[in-house]
């Protein structure tokens, strides 16, 4: 069964800190955190780097300095490991989150903003733009980021990235349950959706109809403390 994790955080973390830290982690990682010019981009990603770190560490008994990460030709990472690992990463305004099963995997999370409906019409296909502005106004901000997460999750899952278009397949709502609709014959996935923020819209895309029912939310300390019990 999937497991997703999810952290909360904030600004406090120390300078000291965030350098111990990142002094554990390989240079080339080390040398893309250094290069955000927001702080808080590079703390997304320094959490989402010790949440997947952590959780192999804990699963495998593996030593941080021997977790070796590749990635595919579209650049999605996996881990270099005997046994099956997929992992999927997210964050978006203070949310940082994981995803993680024995098959592939992808989880996305958007903090709900005011959007345009050209954005949509841009970006979505003809049938769920469609579906989007037959909802009443005070409906389609939700919807678009229920639409928007979905199949983010879709593309992370299969592993393509920005390299496959939004608008080539469908995600549609059939009694309550999205479902993915294409041209071509659409693989089996199954997508589920969670309320951790009500700013938030939270989806994931996996092979599992058994999804987890909740989400797992630590706090920055908890997960400090868990990674520096295992480096």
């Amino acid at each position: 069964m999937p497991q997703i994790i999810a952290i909360e955080f904030n600004n406090k973390l120390s300078s000291n800190t965030f350098r111990i830290l990142l002094d554990h982690l390989p240079v080339e990682k080390q040398a893309k955190i250094r290069s955000f010019r927001r702080y808080e981009d590079a703390l997304r990603t320094l959490f989402g780097e010790l949440l997947v770190r952590t959780s192999v560490m804990e699963m495998y008994q593996i030593p941080n300095n021997c977790i070796q990460f590749n990635s595919n030709c579209y650049g999605k990472p996996f881990l270099v490991h005997p046994e099956p690992f997929h992992f999927n990463i997210s964050h978006s305004g203070h949310w940082v989150v994981l995803a993680i099963d024995s098959n592939p995997i992808g989880i996305d999370i958007e903090k709900i903003q005011p959007f345009d409906l050209s954005t949509a019409e841009c970006f979505f296909s003809k049938n769920e733009y469609a579906d989007l502005i037959r909802k009443p106004s005070i409906e389609q901000l939700s919807y678009f980021y229920d639409l928007w997460t979905l199949k983010e999750s879709y593309i992370k899952y299969i592993g393509k990235g920005l390299s496959q278009d939004l608008n080539s397949f469908s995600i549609q709502c059939d009694n309550g349950v999205f479902k993915l609709t294409s041209q071509e014959e659409a693989p089996c996935v199954f997508f589920t959706q969670y309320d951790i923020d009500p700013d938030y819209k939270l989806s994931l895309c996996s092979l599992s109809q058994n999804s987890p029912s909740i989400v797992l939310i630590k706090s920055c300390d908890e997960l400090i403390k868990q990674f520096s019990a295992k480096i």
